[in-house]
């Protein structure tokens, strides 16, 4: 394969880094603290309680968001490798 075959490889892999990065800068940016607790402290109305009416919840949880993230880059991955023909 040349370079040519593989510009589409790279190019993805150029944007999986950049977005890689994007995220990490996001996490740092924000923190773990929700949405809401963050709006909360901005406005200075009270803390309220966690609710727990089932579901998850993403706020808060790195590792979530990385498993959110690698499941994206595995789909586009693969829809690229059998989707696209050079």
């Amino acid at each position: 394969m040349n370079l040519r075959e593989n510009s589409g490889l790279i190019i993805f892999g150029v944007l999986v880094i950049v977005v890689v990065l994007a995220a990490f800068i996001a996490l740092e940016a924000t923190g773990t603290m929700g949405i809401e607790d963050r709006y909360n402290q901005a406005v200075g109305l009270p803390a309220g309680e966690e609710e727990t009416e089932g579901g998850f919840s993403l706020e808060g949880n790195p590792l979530m968001y990385l498993g959110i993230l690698g499941a994206l880059i595995a789909v586009s991955l693969i829809l690229h490798r059998y989707l696209v023909k050079v």
